[in-house]
């Protein structure tokens, strides 16, 4: 399923094309990737676009299945008519499938902003590859590095059997051993199930368990924060940002997601200050006046500005190596965040920081 988004398609010479799940249980995250990125195309175009070409966003649907993410890369590769660059991939087992297979090369664009903290997709890393959040190793020693500081010595792991979770899992064991911490317990669940029954059993029969660190999607998350709470599990709860807050208030209710502590690896979209957050919170006004600011529609926000800076720097002419020149060039200064490549790096950012669900389902800092 494509869906073009921003106004004019029919005419535009400037277009960009996500990949992402748009069904299935990463539903929302693609959706919300995709939202942020429109607000920052759409808001451009009313100004003149990039030099004086409308930017528009095609959005395929590949329902976090691996091979249905290979097999739309590859028939975007084939197209005779390009696009300028992809943008809002999600999934680690999906991004790794387009490296290992060859289809980045295939593509030949510029990959900007990838919903994956793995290590292992960093270094070493593609050189048409741009990262725009911090790596689920930095996620993880926030995590730990908070946790310790308020008391948690004990340690279990919740994780999803896949890439993504093993990397989650493999992340937390070095956090933990560099602070003489222990890793009391781990447990998996299947990748795009809610199956986590067995998860609990396991990490409720483990002994002395002060503190559960999450490489789990937002719907098992859900389910296992419910379920855990449930059966009277107490330890602390920490998940890592690629969990959605709302969903998981909205499945569970605010008084059972109450405490679930998040890090994040983009700027509070709530800020009443920070220029950025309230260019999106603005943005988002405008366009949809029903919704409200969430921490993925920040993140597309982000991905869709720096792409729209590299375009405007790549010149009228905004061929692959130009675009790739532009990202790694001067760094995007994005109203108090900034992103920074290089040539050597495409790890653009290292922001991260710990939120947590408070009274009523509210995301606190």
């Amino acid at each position: 399923m494509a869906v073009f988004l921003c106004s004019g398609a029919a005419h535009a010479d400037l277009r960009v094309v996500q990949i992402a799940p748009l069904s299935g249980p990463l539903a929302d995250t693609g959706k919300l990737l995709r939202q942020g990125a429109e607000l920052a195309f759409r808001e451009a175009n009313d100004k003149g676009g990039v030099q004086g070409q409308k930017v528009v966003l095609e959005s395929l649907d590949d329902g976090y299945k691996v091979e249905e993410t290979v097999r739309l890369a590859r028939e975007v590769a084939r197209r005779p008519d390009k696009p300028v660059a992809l943008l809002g991939l999600v999934g680690t087992g999906n991004m790794a499938a387009l490296l290992k297979q060859g289809v980045v090369d295939e593509l030949g664009l510029p990959i900007v902003g990838v919903r994956t903290g793995a290590v292992n997709l960093r270094q070493p890393g593609h050189p048409l590859v741009f990262h725009l959040r911090a790596s689920y190793e930095s996620e993880m020693d926030k995590l730990v590095e908070m946790a310790s500081a308020i008391g948690s010595r004990q340690f279990a792991v919740f994780y999803q059997d896949d890439p993504f979770g093993q990397d989650g899992l493999e992340s937390a064991r070095k956090a933990l051993a560099k602070r003489n911490l222990s890793l009391v317990a781990s447990a998996g669940y299947a990748k795009n199930t809610t199956q986590v029954d067995a998860a609990v059993d396991t990490l409720l029969k483990a002994s002395a368990v002060q503190a559960i660190v999450m490489a789990s999607n937002t719907q098992a998350t859900a389910a296992f924060v419910q379920a855990y709470r449930a059966r009277g599990g107490v330890a602390q709860l920490y998940a890592l940002s690629v969990n959605n807050d709302r969903e998981i208030v909205e499945r569970i209710g605010a008084e059972r997601a109450r405490g679930l502590g998040i890090v994040q690896v983009v700027p509070f979209p709530f800020s009443g200050v920070m220029p950025l957050a309230r260019e999106y919170q603005k943005a988002l006004g405008r366009r949809h006046p029903e919704a409200q600011p969430t921490v993925t529609g920040m993140e597309g926000f982000i991905y869709g500005k720096v792409l729209l800076e590299a375009l405007r720097r790549a010149g009228p002419q905004a061929t692959r190596d130009a675009v790739v020149k532009a990202l790694e060039g001067a760094p995007f200064e994005l109203g108090g965040h900034v992103v920074d490549f290089s040539p050597q790096s495409h790890e653009g950012s290292q922001f991260v920081e710990l939120t947590i669900i408070g009274a009523g389902g509210k995301l606190m800092r």
